[in-house]
């Protein structure tokens, strides 16, 4: 059957007619391709869907705004969907600027807590008030104190001396709250027989109050644990090292984790403080990170830091420091170390000669006071390896304490206790916080107020 010029019109879109205004673009072998597949996807059918293809696909695309955004490429492992952050900028090494220039610089006008005088305030005194006629009103105070006095059978004050028979049930009732305090039981008893022998034969005069009576006993015994067989005074040290024209020493030692580079910073802020010039050594050459730590910490103190990197010999590294130090005319030098468990030998030994090579003035042990007990365990044992490994016949061991998280820890105080007890070493700073100024002395007032608390 022959084809009319409307069908052939309709398939080729043009007019027999008019043959010069035909596109090539668009004709196959005398049909216009894209106005035949737009039938085909408009009826349906078999080649409906490959029409529908070839349409989208030979349809302009949009510019400008309307045009489509190009995909980005699926990140599979990442959950949140974000683009995957580049290595290139995860690489710290030393060929790349630093950029601790941006870190804050500490604000020194605020004083450290060490200076800061410690208000001490006794949540626990029996409060006897007495009248014109001498007597005496009830205690008013319900708590631990009063409860001691109350159970010793003595009111206010009186005639007769203080028996042991009278203080008996009282010394039972302090050993139990001392170690619910995390006082050890040889030092709580220790504790409460000084206690006892300060409180027994004493007489009450009729305006004693007998709280403060049995806090001061109490404060007596504590003071007498926690004075040390040596006494440190840090900035005196250093004076007279400098009058010696050297550095005077420090090495910070622990267990891991503890927060030994965080407190070095602290006591850094504290000298700085107090006109001394401090050089910090990272002798942390094992804990991934540990030098970019330090790093962080001198651009923010101001002080330099005296680092060879990572898988170095530390008791080399640490001589070194010390003699750059001594070079640079610097009064302090700051020896920061690798935690390690007290019953790693390699680890200790390592640790052993590096202090019995550079012989440090002062040998700080950071422990968690968080931890309790198990932190009288690590001194102890700490103290025993550095003897026993030391290379030479006369072993530097711990000369003081560092406690930190003390601002954690609430009433439960008797860990500093059983530390300075067992040790023999007084405990130098106290870090109660996350800040430079967080660092103080330890004030035997306080450890008597948490534990009657």
């Amino acid at each position: 059957m022959a084809t009319s010029q409307t069908d052939a019109t309709d398939l080729t879109g043009q007019s027999e007619e008019d043959p010069h205004t035909q596109s090539e673009g668009h004709l196959s072998n005398g049909f216009d391709a894209a106005l035949l597949s737009k039938r085909l996807a408009k009826r349906g059918g078999p080649g409906a869907k490959a029409a529908k293809r070839a349409e989208l696909r030979d349809a302009p695309k949009p510019k400008g705004k309307a045009a489509a955004k190009p995909k980005v490429a699926r990140t599979w492992n990442d959950p949140s969907g974000e683009p995957r952050v580049d290595a290139a900028a995860l690489d710290f090494t030393e060929d790349k600027p630093s950029d601790v220039e941006s870190e804050t610089v500490a604000d020194f006008s605020k004083l450290s807590l060490i200076d800061v005088a410690e208000e001490v305030v006794f949540d626990d005194v029996e409060e006897e008030a007495t009248g014109a006629s001498g007597a005496a009103k009830k205690p008013a105070a319900t708590g631990f104190l009063s409860s001691l006095v109350r159970s010793m059978g003595v009111s206010v004050a009186g005639t007769s001396s203080l028996t042991r028979e009278d203080i008996a049930s009282a010394r039972t009732a302090l050993k139990t709250k001392l170690m619910e305090r995390n006082v050890a039981e040889e030092i709580a008893e220790k504790v409460c027989e000084s206690v006892a022998a300060g409180l027994e034969g004493r007489r009450l005069g009729s305006f004693t109050r007998v709280s403060t009576v049995v806090r001061e006993a109490v404060e007596a015994a504590l003071t007498r644990i926690l004075t040390p067989k040596r006494s440190i005074d840090v900035l005196r040290g250093v004076r007279e090292a400098k009058a010696r024209g050297r550095p005077y020493t420090i090495v910070f030692v622990g267990v891991n984790g503890v927060g030994k580079s965080t407190n070095l910073a602290k006591v850094a802020y504290w000298l700085r403080q107090n006109g001394a010039s401090v050089m910090i050594a990272a002798c942390d050459t094992f804990r991934s990170g540990a030098v970019e730590q330090l790093k962080t910490h001198c651009a923010r103190l101001g002080v330099p830091l005296f680092e060879r990197g990572y898988e170095k010999d530390p008791a080399k590294v640490a001589a070194e420091a010390a003699k750059a130090a001594a070079r640079a005319g610097t009064d302090v030098l700051l020896v920061d170390t690798a935690g390690r468990m007290q019953d790693n030998e390699p680890l200790m030994r390592a640790l052993s000669n590096l202090i019995s090579l550079n012989a440090p003035d002062l040998v700080l042990f950071v422990g968690e006071a968080l931890v309790g007990n198990d932190a009288v365990d690590q001194l102890t044992k700490f103290n025993r390896r550095l003897a026993d490994l030391s290379p030479g016949p006369n072993p530097h061991l711990i000369d003081g304490i560092v406690l930190t998280k003390f601002d954690t820890i609430d009433d439960k105080v008797g860990a500093a206790l059983s530390m300075v007890y067992t040790s023999g070493a007084p405990i130098v700073f106290v870090g109660c916080g996350q800040t430079y100024v967080d660092l103080k002395r330890l004030h035997v007032k306080s450890i008597v107020a948490a534990l009657l608390k």
